[in-house]
């Protein structure tokens, strides 16, 4: 080979690894800019999707995936994710020093009087850093009801009758059934409850409603009103005695320096997003006058449960965080009520 032609291979050698140098540095940075952004996390149902993609640039959206191991939430946290929204049913497992405070008084201020008590309930560790943004009752949702309608109106007792046994999809969470049985004010409330059921499985409670056996399943309003436009055996019932509230959440990883968006939690508090939030059962954590300015986007058949009175809406309530003494009890007692 001669020298010209061994030179013209080297040089093209080079211009060879020059260019894959170049390439490689620009996708590091491209790489780069993506982590660099702000990250919002959630289960794909947590979060309205109209609201969702409202997110202001540069922020961007991941889906987290809830399996049957540890809480996803912790290790996105220790990942340095910015912005977390999730269900308050994860706070108990939540260490508060994973967190850090929500500066926003401008939010914070409006929130309406089951928000704060809310709040309140979480404990001096964690109710600085947590900021409630949406909440859904927990509602009866039936197939073919009619036979149930009056006394759902009057109590969740209704699912401990004997013709819907075998027929109730429950709840995952055992001390939601706990609080449900509590309020049933009757004898060994727990182990009836559970029971009565079908199958424990509220993400897919819809799916087993429709096409199972199931005549009932309690469920987040959110979950339901989309179905009852299109599916005209299903009826929804909050019942007159109250229900408990399922809160989402906003909280800020302890590793981020990213400060909340305010303005993007602001403008699903108000129209004209505010109202089409409310037609799905995102119910903002604002008070009943503010929420009433929205009340024509809710179709009339719904609007009593979207927003109910203001004698029943205080008859909801809040599952509190529990302390690690209370867990250890709650294991005990559900053990115990096993039919």
């Amino acid at each position: 080979m001669s020298g010209a032609m061994l030179e013209q291979r080297q040089l093209g050698r080079r211009e060879l690894l020059k260019l894959g140098l170049m390439a490689g540095l620009m996708g590091l940075a491209s790489c780069g800019r993506a982590s660099a952004a702000p990250l919002l996390r959630a289960t794909p149902e947590t979060l309205p999707k109209k609201w969702r993609r409202s997110l202001p640039v540069p922020w961007s959206y991941q889906p987290i995936e809830v399996d049957a191991g540890r809480n996803p939430f912790i290790a996105a946290l220790e990942q340095g994710n910015d912005l977390l929204a999730l269900g308050d049913g994860w706070l108990t497992s939540l260490p508060a020093k994973t967190l850090q405070r929500i500066e926003a008084p401008g939010l914070q201020d409006r929130l309406d009087g089951q928000a704060r008590a809310f709040q309140f309930s979480l404990g001096s560790a964690l109710q600085s850093r947590v900021l409630p943004v949406g909440v859904s009752p927990w509602v009866l949702l039936f197939r073919q009801g009619d036979p149930w309608a009056l006394q759902a109106r009057s109590g969740w007792q209704v699912l401990l009758d004997p013709a819907l046994k075998g027929r109730v999809v429950l709840p995952q969470s055992p001390r939601l059934l706990m609080s449900l049985a509590e309020r049933m004010q009757v004898a060994d409330g727990l182990r009836q409850l559970r029971a009565q059921a079908y199958t424990f499985d509220d993400r897919q409670g819809l799916n087993w409603l429709i096409q199972g056996k199931a005549r009932v399943a309690v469920l987040p309003l959110q979950r339901c009103l989309p179905s009852l436009r299109r599916d005209p055996r299903l009826s929804v019932v909050l019942p007159n005695s109250g229900a408990p509230l399922n809160w989402t959440v906003l909280v800020r990883s302890a590793l981020t320096r990213e400060p909340l968006p305010q303005q993007w939690v602001e403008q699903s508090w108000q129209e004209p997003l505010l109202g089409q939030l409310l037609a799905g059962g995102w119910i903002p954590p604002l008070p009943r006058a503010e929420l009433r300015l929205a009340l024509r986007a809710i179709p009339k058949a719904y609007r009593s449960i979207v927003l109910p009175s203001k004698q029943v809406w205080s008859r909801c309530w809040s599952l509190p965080v529990l302390t690690a003494v209370q867990q250890i009890e709650l294991d005990q007692r559900w053990r115990q009520s096993t039919p």
